[in-house]
This record gives structure tokens, sequence and C-alpha cells, in this order.
């Protein structure tokens, strides 16, 4: 496999990953009901929803070769700001 092929299966797993914790967070929010910490779940959980559409979509531009690494350095970025947030506000 090269780094090319690496990337696009890491960014699929990433997206999996996202839509995952996305459903799981949208669940909650369902669960928890109407508070503020429902709203916080289905705040993250959307917010997994969209980085799990953004890292598919990029690792479609990677297999092809027209996107480079640059959108998925701030992706991951985006990612790790996601997961803070989860946890500052979700304790």
């Amino acid at each position: 496999m090269n780094v090319r092929g690496f990337r696009v299966a890491l960014a699929t797993l990433v997206s999996a990953l996202w839509a995952v914790f996305g459903v799981y967070h949208v669940a909650m929010a369902v669960v928890t009901g109407i508070s503020l910490r429902g709203f916080a779940f289905g705040a993250v959980g959307l917010g997994a929803f969209a980085l799990a559409i953004r890292f598919r979509g990029r690792a479609r531009r990677l297999g092809d070769g027209t996107a480079d690494v640059t959108g998925l350095a701030f992706l991951a970025l985006a990612s790790l700001a996601l997961v803070v947030l989860s946890f500052t506000l979700l304790g």
C-alpha cells in the first residue's frame, strides 16, 4: 500500500468513526430530552456528522488525486476541537 492509499484508508476510517460518534450523541440528545445537556449532546452529534461528511469527501478526493494533505490537517484540528468541546460540555 502506498502513502496515498494509506491516507485514503485512514480518512475513510475516521469518517466512519465520526459517524458512529454522531449517532451516539444524537441518540443521547433524544434520551436526555429538552435541556441544556440535551442541546450539548445534539450539537456535538451534528458536528460529528459534519466532520464525517467532510472526511468522506476528503477521502474521495485524496483517492483520485485532486486533493492535498493540508485539508486533512485542518480536519484533524477540527476533530481535536470537537473532542475537547465534547469533554468540556459533557464531562
